[in-house]
């Protein structure tokens, strides 16, 4: 009876410590899970990079998508002239259906706390010729120089029939200043920059994204000019700049900080670099550059239902489908398709691709490569009037992914998918 005895309970304590262990594990994941959905509400794309390319390849034959190139255009060679590095391209559309180019021309190196003048090139003729001379429309001054410059996002409120520029200045008072410049006459001339620090409030002095940004075209607030931001004097994240009257005052809308939100590593969230979007249903559709890598290699994407006031955290996601080096990528939206542009790597910057999405990015196509080498930020725009072609300038090279900046034009031939508006 003792052995039985003491087999019986050496038999009970062994399932009295496994049940504890048991115990304390599912506390363990439920609470990471509960800190996690409180600190991010961030949910994984439920179309995985890995597991759906079947039902993409399905469904690219299926709609009938091609993209093919028209013709490419090398606007701009590093090492060529006075200006050794160019970099950071920023494309748009004008008000009477022409295409301007902008970048930075890096005076003194390939970093981005390099001096820098802002080099702008326009075509007339949908990109088949652009102007022999490069514009400068903005100068830091001869190096060294304490002033530095960011070039940033561009912006046309089509009501107006203006084109901004809005981008970074450091080492003028205050030592991160916001800055806004304008063109009346389809970007062939720019009028003197001026200072928007004062409206959008010290701390919202942020680095506007390179691309482009939006004037909504449906409610909720109609009319409104939306720049996306990254970046803050005393910490990381990512901010909405809004305008209501036209590009006169600004103010900040939606942020969201960084976790956190100083002092940032590998791992950690931190949206940085974002374009935005609308949706037909007034919705706002962000692309965010994951700077630290939190949890993925891969995009990150946002949405706001109330013009940009708030970027609620329930629609927070990590897009797998979308990977990336760590980049400034192009974002576009066009009669129920999304297109995306940016390096299709993990870890270099290399293979340029387009693709593109029916479902509002619930299924991704695996894309045509434009540029099989070297390749970095990339912009995209279309044209009012011509809504079969797309445009992309983008950073691509042979020894350096910042070789040339190049603009390609291409064809879109495609069905008009089912679920579209």
């Amino acid at each position: 009876m003792t052995d039985h005895s003491s087999t019986r309970t050496r038999v009970l304590r062994l399932l009295r410590n496994v049940l504890l262990i048991a115990i304390v594990l599912t506390a363990c994941w439920m609470a990471n899970r509960t800190l996690t959905d409180y600190q991010m509400s961030l949910r994984h794309n439920a179309n995985s990079a890995e597991g759906s390319s079947a039902q993409r390849n399905s469904n690219l034959s299926q709609i009938g998508v091609s993209l093919s190139v028209v013709h490419d255009v090398v606007l701009w060679t590093r090492r060529t002239g006075e200006i050794p590095v160019y970099r950071i391209p920023v494309l748009t559309y004008t008000p009477r259906g022409h295409l301007v180019a902008i970048v930075e021309g890096r005076k003194e190196s390939w970093r981005d706390s390099s001096s820098k003048v802002f080099s702008v090139k326009r075509s007339t003729d949908e990109g088949a010729t652009w102007s022999s001379s490069e514009q400068w429309i903005m100068d830091d001054g001869k190096p060294p120089t304490d002033v530095y410059s960011n070039l940033g996002t561009v912006l046309v409120d089509d009501t107006k029939a203006i084109i901004f520029l809005m981008y970074i200045s450091f080492g003028i008072r205050p030592m991160r200043s916001l800055m806004l410049m304008n063109s009346t006459d389809d970007g062939i001339t720019w009028g003197r920059p001026r200072n928007i620090t004062d409206q959008v409030g010290k701390r919202y002095v942020t680095h506007p994204s390179p691309g482009h940004g939006i004037q909504k075209k449906h409610d909720p607030a109609k009319g409104r000019l939306i720049v996306c931001g990254h970046g803050f004097h005393d910490g990381k994240g990512l901010v909405l700049l809004l305008s209501d009257d036209h590009g006169v005052t600004w103010r900040h809308g939606a942020f969201v900080p960084s976790v956190p939100y100083q002092n940032n590593l590998d791992g950690d969230f931190n949206p940085a670099e974002c374009q935005p979007v609308e949706l037909p249903d007034g919705s706002l559709y962000l692309v965010v550059r994951n700077q630290h890598q939190y949890k993925y290699h891969c995009k990150m994407t946002m949405r706001s239902f109330d013009g940009g006031e708030t970027l609620p955290e329930r629609f927070i996601f990590l897009d797998r489908s979308l990977v990336e080096p760590r980049i400034s990528s192009g974002w576009w939206y066009h009669n129920g398709t999304m297109f995306y542009s940016g390096p299709k790597s993990e870890t270099g910057r290399r293979r340029m691709y387009i693709r593109w999405s029916h479902d509002c990015g619930r299924n991704w196509t695996s894309g045509a490569e434009i540029w099989g080498n070297l390749a970095g930020y990339s912009t995209l725009t279309m044209l009012p009037h011509d809504r079969n072609h797309l445009y992309i300038l983008y950073e691509r090279g042979i020894t350096k992914y910042f070789d040339q900046v190049t603009f390609t034009k291409i064809k879109i031939s495609m069905e008009k998918c089912r679920n579209a508006e």
